[in-house]
């Protein structure tokens, strides 16, 4: 039976997560679809035990002799001068007096490894190396990914590769564009009735709707939803608003935040952020805004405070997938969002704040809750979304309920 390191290129694999392990970065445009076959520069930082520099590992199925003379020449004249290059080859092809000349020569470290019987060869850190066979190296190296470090340009640690990375693993937003649709849908249906109930087009447009239109849609009020058990306007509100330009800033806030939400939750999960947001921002209104006033309540702006406290709970479970300057400036983004929203909101009282809370509320507890790994690692099975999902929605419900015996006489 093969050994599972019996080639070149898992030899290399096994090297990078060795050296990655030693706090080595990426300096090569190593990718995820040649990161194993391909010759991999990485700059190890000042060790006990290793030298310092760049090391190359180079994954090679029989070179010869003349073969890696040429390689090292071409290398000297390019960009990278290796400290150590590590040559990883199907059967020890090259003889370790041979692979001492060629290093003395070139003014490099050459370590020989022979996958076919997992020995290191030739330089005074072939013992180092050959840790990576030994029985423990398997549950040593598990915790280092190659591919969480991989990005096409380097170190995640980098803001510009982690933006870089999410735009790979998610070209499009698919979700926003919908929801951003679904709003500007239900604007237009609006504008069509109010027509029909005798408000000019203009008029809906810059003063607002009138209530039967508003009320017909879908809008919030504690005789509807609660005493009437009308549970659906918990959602349907969400995607009413007064007039332009409520629609307008609210819309213009979501898709400035809303791409980035959903690169980093992922498509389905920043979904259930939305919803939960939503739903939990009109739950609050009802129970504080709308218990005082005995208004409608229409607008997305809940759901667009929940995105942002979405973000922010992603930040503080998963700070070890955020590079710190992004980590640090969605903290301050969230802060500066929801001091300068809730005291404008505050302010006037058109705005309800209730919704704005009670949806900052709803997404941090989603964000928590439906964070992940960011590709490539391993993602959230459907099981385990349906299941958080269940569970939110859950919650959501129970505080329905409880608003419901709170507000009925």
């Amino acid at each position: 039976m093969p050994h599972p390191h019996a080639n070149p290129e898992d030899v290399s694999a096994r090297v990078q997560q060795f050296l990655l392990a030693q706090g080595a970065r990426y300096v090569s445009r190593a990718t995820e679809e040649n990161w194993k076959r391909a010759a991999v520069a990485l700059d190890m930082p000042v060790q006990p035990d290793l030298p310092s520099g760049v090391w190359v590992v180079l994954p090679w199925l029989a070179p010869t002799p003349e073969q890696l003379e040429a390689w090292l020449d071409q290398v000297q004249h390019g960009p990278l001068t290796p400290r150590v290059v590590v040559v990883a080859m199907d059967v020890p092809t090259i003889r370790p007096a041979t692979l001492q000349t060629l290093a003395a020569a070139h003014g490099v470290e050459l370590v020989g490894i022979s996958a076919l019987d997992q020995h290191c060869y030739g330089s005074r850190l072939a013992p180092v190396l050959q840790v990576i066979f030994s029985a423990t190296a398997d549950q040593a190296l598990a915790g280092t990914n190659p591919l969480e470090h991989l990005a096409g340009l380097g170190d995640p640690r980098n803001p510009e590769v982690f933006f870089e990375r999410l735009r790979r693993a998610s070209p499009g937003t698919p979700a926003t564009t919908w929801i951003l649709r679904a709003n500007i849908a239900v604007f237009t249906l609006s504008v069509v009735l109010a027509f029909g109930n005798g408000v000019g087009p203009l008029a809906a447009l810059l003063q607002g709707f009138d209530n039967e239109t508003l009320s017909r849609l879908g809008a919030n009020s504690v005789d509807l939803t609660v005493h009437q058990g009308q549970a659906w306007r918990l959602l349907a509100c969400t995607f009413l608003h007064a007039n332009l330009l409520h629609i307008g800033m609210n819309l213009y806030v979501l898709k400035s935040i809303g791409d980035m939400a959903e690169r980093l939750f992922g498509s389905t999960a920043y979904v259930g952020v939305y919803l939960t947001s939503a739903i939990g921002g009109s739950l609050l209104s009802l129970a504080w805004t709308l218990s005082a006033n005995h208004n409608y309540s229409v607008g997305a702006s809940g759901a667009v405070f929940g995105v942002m406290g979405g973000m922010l709970g992603f930040a503080l479970s998963r700070r070890k997938s955020v590079p710190l300057q992004v980590y640090r400036s969605l903290l301050r983004s969230a802060a500066m969002f929801t001091v300068v929203n809730l005291a404008f909101g505050f302010s006037l009282k058109v705005v309800d704040n209730g919704a704005h809370i009670g949806g900052l509320v709803a997404g941090l507890i989603a964000g928590v809750a439906l964070s992940r790994d960011l590709p490539p690692a391993p993602q959230p099975s459907r099981q385990r979304l349906a299941l958080t999902f269940g569970a939110l929605f859950g919650l959501l419900g129970l505080a329905y309920g409880a608003v419901q015996m709170t507000l009925t006489p």
